[in-house]
């Protein structure tokens, strides 16, 4: 009967311990994702984080059909997005992602874009617009080309910074 009632008293001290440890996870995991940045905030500091790990949330806007192996996450309010590779042991994204809100992890990047490139870009839209009956599609390439020119003049570089992140996980948000 002794051992009966001591075994009682280590299951009801387990199943207890059990609970606390649940309930700390849960605050643990809380606290996670209070951690992750928004878009916004990575992209303000993106030029310092270059090649850093960056822990953050978007919406998925898009999702690669060809291959998986990018999507775009953009912020509620749709004005900023951010393009995530899968890179390592991710191995991509499906397309059922598309709506929901993720937190990636990965590691920032930057590509540039200098002045000859976005001198040619802007010929070959030009010419194309001759070809072209309608240049819609033009004017809008012209419009990006014009608000990268713009970028490089405000913050004098001689080249535009396109920034994206090498992702290696990601979780959905509940």
């Amino acid at each position: 009967m002794k051992y009966l009632s001591l075994l009682a008293m280590c299951i009801v001290m387990l199943s207890c311990n059990s609970v606390q440890k649940e309930k700390t996870e849960k605050k643990e995991v809380a606290q996670i994702k209070q951690a992750a940045l928004s878009i916004e905030q990575v992209m303000q500091t993106a030029a310092d984080n270059v090649g850093k790990e960056v822990y953050f949330q978007g919406t998925v806007n898009h999702v690669c059909a060809h291959s998986g192996k990018r999507c775009i996450l953009k912020t509620a309010d749709g004005k900023l997005s951010i393009r995530v590779e899968a890179t390592g042991k991710l191995e991509g994204f499906t397309k059922e992602l598309a709506g929901n809100d993720l937190i990636v992890t990965g590691t920032l990047r930057e590509k540039r874009l200098d002045t000859d490139y976005i001198d040619k870009w802007e010929a070959d839209v030009k010419a194309k617009h001759v070809d072209e009956e309608k240049g819609e599609h033009c004017s809008s390439e012209m419009a990006n080309i014009k608000e990268m020119r713009d970028w490089m003049k405000e913050n004098n570089k001689d080249y535009y910074a396109i920034y994206y992140v090498d992702g290696t996980a990601y979780e959905i948000v509940e």
